[in-house]
């Protein structure tokens, strides 16, 4: 279940595996923060990919699938799959989602330009826009020299990931697994300072790849806390039920 990790986080499993796999994370720390490792990575690599192509490589790519013959896949034999089952080191599972994310991104830019029409790829172009605003405050702080993280467990299940860089002034808090709630609601991020009232980071917007928020301007923050709120978070500008609280990384 272990070797999950990488898949899971790049989202390449199928519906059973998704669902035995969240089950696991939530007796799994190791696994927990390592899929947080690799869903961040991912976004960073995500950020650094995102590159118009030039205009003419649309040509290039339908002159040469035509001219292309297509290989059948390659299998390796059952027991040698066998031996290889074994857990990789954490080191070889970053190292293979990084390129999992690089190859699934080139397929997908390179596929869908050879496979769809204008307004498809335009489309493509609004998505990527909408992914670059959403993830480059993150690629940021992930590669601040001074972020610090830290992760923590909620009674109900999952937890929560938190990083902070002091130089930027910014937080960031992802889901790690927290389960979804009926009725629409929806899990608010607070940061609190010494004995001063908690102040909202946001909601952690819900998402098939992990929730998260990203807060700038926090300054010095000595608390987290996760609270379930009403849609659209509090409606009062406090907590109303805290599911958990933990330590800032120092």
């Amino acid at each position: 279940m272990h070797t999950l990790a990488g898949a899971y986080a790049l989202d390449a499993v199928s519906d059973l595996e998704r669902a035995e796999f969240s089950r696991h994370l939530e007796q799994c720390d190791s696994c927990a923060q390592e899929v947080a490792e690799l869903r961040a990575t991912a976004a960073q690599l995500g950020v650094a990919m995102a590159e118009d192509p030039p205009p003419e490589f649309k040509e290039r790519v339908l002159a040469a699938m035509h001219a292309t013959r297509q290989l059948p896949p390659r299998t390796k034999p059952v027991a040698e799959r066998h031996r290889r089952s074994v857990r990789a080191p954490r080191w070889a599972v970053v190292v293979a989602a990084a390129a999992a994310v690089i190859g699934l991104a080139a397929g997908g830019v390179f596929g869908g330009i050879a496979l769809t029409q204008q307004q498809e790829l335009q489309s493509a172009q609004t998505r990527l826009d909408q992914a670059r605003q959403r993830y480059e405050p993150v690629a940021a702080l992930l590669s601040a020299p001074d972020a610090k993280t830290v992760h923590g467990e909620a009674p109900i299940g999952g937890g929560v990931t938190v990083i902070v860089s002091k130089s930027l002034n910014r937080v960031m808090v992802m889901d790690t697994g927290l389960p979804s709630q009926p009725g629409g609601k929806v899990y608010e991020a607070w940061l609190i300072t010494g004995g001063n009232a908690p102040r909202s980071a946001g909601v952690i917007a819900a998402s098939d790849d992990g929730g998260l928020v990203v807060a700038d301007g926090v300054g010095p923050v000595d608390q987290l806390a996760v609270s379930l709120e009403q849609a659209g978070g509090s409606p009062t500008g406090a907590p109303t039920d805290v599911l958990m609280s933990m330590p800032a990384p120092a």
